[in-house]
This record gives C-alpha cells, sequence and structure tokens, in this order.
C-alpha cells in the first residue's frame, strides 16, 4: 500500500515536471522578436546616450557637462599625435597667447605634477617615481643629458611643445593624459617641468 502511495507520488511528479517542461519549450518557440518579460528595463536598454545617436531627454542640448575635457579640439595646439608633429611642435609651439608666466601658474602647475605625473616621473623629475613595475624601470630625468630622445637631445632640451604634445598622445609605456586634464593645465604642467625640473 504504501509503496503503491509514493509510486503514484513519483509518477505524479515526473508528468509535472514533463508539463513544466513542455510549457517553456511551447512558449521559447514563439516569436523570437519579442524579447519575452523584462523585469529591469534600464540593464537591456541603458537610459545614457550613445556616441552618434538621437536623444530624446527633454532639455538636454548636445552641451557638454561644465568640466568636460574635450579631445581632439584643442585651442592652443593643432597638431596630430604623428613623429613628424611631434618635432614640429618642439619647433612651432609655446605657451599660448595669454599664458602668464608667473607664480600662481607655477604652483598650479606643481600641484598638478605632483597629483598626475609624480607617481612614474617622481616629486623631482628624477624617474624615481613610486611605480616600480619594469616596463616603468626606465623613466629618464628631466635634467638627464642623454641623447636619446625622439628629438635627438637630451630631456633637459625639451622645448614647450614636445612636453604637451608627449602630455597630450602619451608616449611609449605613458598613456596619454589628454582626457584626464584640460588644456591650460598642461601648460601649466609644462610650465613647471621647464621652470623646475629641467634646470636641475
Amino acid at each position: 500500500m504504501k509503496l503503491t502511495i509514493k509510486s503514484k507520488k513519483v509518477n505524479k511528479l515526473i508528468i509535472n515536471i514533463f508539463l513544466i517542461i513542455l510549457f517553456c519549450l511551447t512558449i521559447s518557440c514563439d516569436d523570437n522578436n519579442n524579447p519575452g518579460f523584462e523585469y529591469m528595463p534600464d540593464m537591456y536598454r541603458s537610459p545614457s546616450i550613445g556616441v552618434y545617436t538621437e536623444n530624446k531627454i527633454d532639455g538636454y542640448n548636445s552641451t557638454p557637462v561644465q568640466g568636460t575635457v574635450s579631445r581632439g579640439n584643442l585651442s592652443t595646439f593643432n597638431y596630430n599625435s604623428s613623429n613628424e608633429d611631434y618635432l614640429r611642435a618642439g619647433e612651432e609651439s609655446s605657451y599660448p597667447k595669454g599664458f602668464v608666466n608667473d607664480e600662481k601658474n607655477l604652483n598650479e602647475g606643481k600641484n598638478l605634477y605632483l597629483m598626475m605625473c609624480s607617481h612614474c616621473h617622481g616629486a623631482n623629475g628624477d624617474g624615481k617615481g613610486s611605480v616600480n613595475h619594469p616596463v616603468y624601470s626606465a623613466i629618464p630625468s628631466y635634467a638627464d643629458s642623454v641623447m636619446i630622445r625622439r628629438t635627438g637631445g637630451p630631456m633637459r632640451e625639451l622645448k614647450e611643445g614636445h612636453l604637451f604634445h608627449a602630455i597630450t598622445y602619451g608616449l611609449n609605456a605613458m598613456g596619454p593624459h589628454a582626457y584626464q586634464t584640460s588644456e591650460e593645465e598642461r601648460w601649466k604642467i609644462v610650465y613647471y617641468i621647464r621652470e623646475k625640473l629641467q634646470k636641475n
């Protein structure tokens, strides 16, 4: 008697499982264009604005948010990432019109340098920062006299355009910093390097 009741329960369970599987197969083979139920639609369809896409956000006029760092739209530096333009920038480019070589910009340049550059280049510009990875082991001093640079001259002879180009586009293991610093901030860093670190 007990065995019969147990086998009836097992049979009923098997039938229920079969019906559930049959039901799932039936509804899954329906319309492939229907995504089914969406419990969190924001995860499937992000409300953010994609690049080159239209938006339907009320009140948004496509103006960048204040403080946004624009890439590729430099008003003071019109050179591309090529080695030729690096060399040309060194010969042609200098501080932009209106840039003031004063103590305020020097101090701001120092603070920016310490925040953005010193972990690799060192607080004194000697190439002995806190990053000890083998890839970054050959960081030169800004005051060195080794003639192995892209310019054919030493680090201490790099000009404003060379430095700004390297900060903007990167060089070797150093990545570009154009998306982390504004144009004005880059010029202040360059000013600090030229005034304090190349003259050590």
